[in-house]
């Protein structure tokens, strides 16, 4: 990590981890109409492919987080990109609905270890007072590949299929194995599985993980049916609709870089994740009016991107300050049990209440609420204190 070339290429490794690992979603997001029309499914079943992504995720997530601190995070790197990318396979070649399925909760796989191989990446390898622009890069790289996919997958799906556009990005996940084969190995480590001493996971993971679940379930809602709401409730085209997710996906990247920084050098993770919250819960606002003033939409991908999809950076800062290198695999997992627990229940509950009432009003409603609790989880909960480069806030 001296040189320039070689902190540029573990910046890229980091985050073509975590877009691999959740690229999926995205995929369910924007080709949403293609799979409703070539599966003949209902919305909720959309939404049941993030539940067996999230939930395949939440329940491998503590043993994710384990093998991420058995294998060391070189090793947890490269398999969450080979299972990322094996999903997307999956995905593409599926010719019923219940393979996709499948396919998602290979996909969980992926979403379970990322996290854990790329905080124990940066705790390995990055000072304190560095990590919260890494950790926000790296977090970048879920909300960069979002904006790559709703930009490009919908062109793509009208020229060549919805399948093609899928394969797309599978050449681009086997990229990312390649490069992450050129990280650092972990200082200090022989070959092959080794137990690490389990201790108490800290009361502050605990929250963070409640917080998780809460803007999880609402932020799944917003991301996964924004690009079906602007074609069925405001009247926009695939493509156009597609490009909401692309500017949620941009000012996600701007969004979890500028937040980490602001919560490792100014705030604390703990008043950062407030502050978060409450933006979020302004979103779901903007997305109850949307109908009357379709221009909204675009300002609630905005601060979408801004706040339920910028979180996970400073959630993950908290875990990487909190936790020790040999234990932010298992903490890790702790806090994705909880965000994606949040996720695959969020999707399905979102689509349902559409297919029932008919509108998506109700929903954003919801969504706000839920994005309150999270807020509530932080604001009426005492802080924890800690050494200055080891704040949470």
């Amino acid at each position: 990590m001296q040189t320039r070339s070689s902190r540029f290429l573990f910046s890229s490794v980091l985050a073509m981890t975590m877009g691999s690992a959740t690229f999926a979603l995205t995929c369910y997001a924007v080709l949403a109409p293609d799979l409703i029309a070539e599966f003949r499914v209902d919305r909720w079943q959309i939404g049941a492919l993030v539940t067996a992504m999230s939930l395949g995720g939440a329940v491998m997530s503590p043993r994710a987080g384990a093998i991420a601190d058995a294998i060391g995070a070189k090793r947890a790197a490269t398999t969450t990109i080979a299972l990322g990318a094996s999903a997307l396979v999956g995905l593409a070649v599926a010719p019923r609905y219940w393979l996709i399925v499948a396919a998602a909760i290979l996909g969980g796989a992926a979403q379970a270890m990322g996290n854990p191989a790329t905080n124990k990446l940066i705790a390995l390898h990055v000072p304190p007072g560095k990590r919260g622009v890494v950790t926000g890069i790296k977090q970048s790289g879920v909300t960069a590949a979002s904006a790559l996919g709703g930009a490009v997958l919908p062109p793509v799906a009208i020229v060549a299929g919805w399948r093609w556009a899928v394969a797309v990005f599978v050449l681009l996940a086997l990229a990312g194995g390649v490069l992450s084969l050129f990280v650092p190995p972990d200082p200090g480590r022989v070959p092959g599985m080794r137990r690490q001493p389990r201790e108490r996971v800290d009361p502050y993971i605990v929250r963070i993980a409640l917080y998780g679940f809460a803007l999880g379930g609402a932020g799944t809602a917003i991301f996964t049916f924004l690009p079906l709401f602007a074609v069925e409730s405001l009247g926009m085209d695939t493509p156009a609709a597609g490009l909401s997710v692309a500017v949620l996906g941009v000012a996600g990247v701007i969004g979890r870089i500028g937040w980490a920084r602001v919560a490792e050098l100014r705030l604390g993770t703990y008043r950062a994740l407030e502050y978060i919250a409450a933006l979020a819960a302004l979103t779901a606002g903007l997305l109850v009016v949307a109908p009357t003033f379709p221009w909204l939409l675009w300002v609630a991908a905005v601060t979408t991107g801004l706040s339920a999809s910028a979180w996970n950076a400073v959630g993950m800062l908290a875990v990487i300050q909190t936790a020790t290198p040999a234990q932010a695999g298992r903490a890790s997992g702790v806090v994705l049990l909880g965000f994606l627990a949040g996720l695959g229940l969020g999707a399905p509950a979102f689509g349902y209440s559409i297919d029932r009432l008919g509108t998506y009003r109700p929903g954003w409603v919801a969504a706000g609420v839920l994005f309150l609790v999270g807020l509530g989880v932080m604001r009426f909960s005492p802080p924890v204190k800690r050494s200055p480069l080891r704040t949470t806030g």
